[in-house]
């Protein structure tokens, strides 16, 4: 993958790391590296075997297989796909488009269902019925039901009294009504 030279007088922190390709990192350059899905800025320490040592601007001291200069270029690996082409000028950049209208989140959209039910739903039926009236659009989201869970109840919790939710048996809720609001 890489070699490692060492010019004579140079200590430990100021080694030269070449690659293949002619790509050179020196220990406290910075360079991008891929961290699960994130692209992370890292200060290169040196070359080590499988890779390089990095510290991340968090101070955490990681080993990594491939840097490169800038986000678009990976200096280990082979470039997969081209670099993206450059953004095309707007033709009438004084035009103002309108921003599309925005739906309510799904915990608003509940509120109002219940309010206009009157009655204790569990939470599947809210977001069933938020779908079907076309107060809420589902964003992609795989549990929508879960998470519309946890925001009744974090509601609950912080808010208390003034809560647009009450917990009316095990997985239902209802509205809480005007008067409890604040």
């Amino acid at each position: 993958m890489g070699r490692v030279a060492r010019d004579a007088g140079r200590n430990e922190h100021e080694r030269k790391v070449t690659m293949s390709n002619e790509t050179t990192f020196r220990a406290g350059d910075r360079a991008v590296t891929k961290i699960g899905r994130n692209l992370v800025e890292v200060r290169v320490k040196a070359k080590v075997e499988g890779g390089w040592s990095v510290t991340t601007r968090s101070g955490k001291v990681l080993t990594v297989k491939t840097l490169s200069r800038s986000a678009g270029e990976a200096a280990g690996a082979e470039a997969t796909k081209p670099a993206a082409p450059a953004a095309k000028p707007k033709k009438n950049s004084t035009a103002v488009k309108a921003a599309p209208a925005k739906g309510l989140s799904l915990l608003s959209a509940a509120a109002a269902v219940l309010e206009r039910t009157g009655e204790a739903m569990p939470v599947g039926a809210m977001v069933k019925e938020a779908k079907d009236s076309g107060l809420w659009t589902p964003t992609g989201g795989k549990t929508p039901e879960q998470t519309l869970y946890s925001a009744i109840i974090r509601e609950i919790k912080d808010k208390g009294e003034a809560s647009r939710f009450r917990k009316d048996g095990r997985g239902r809720f209802a509205f809480a009504g005007q008067a409890n609001r604040s």
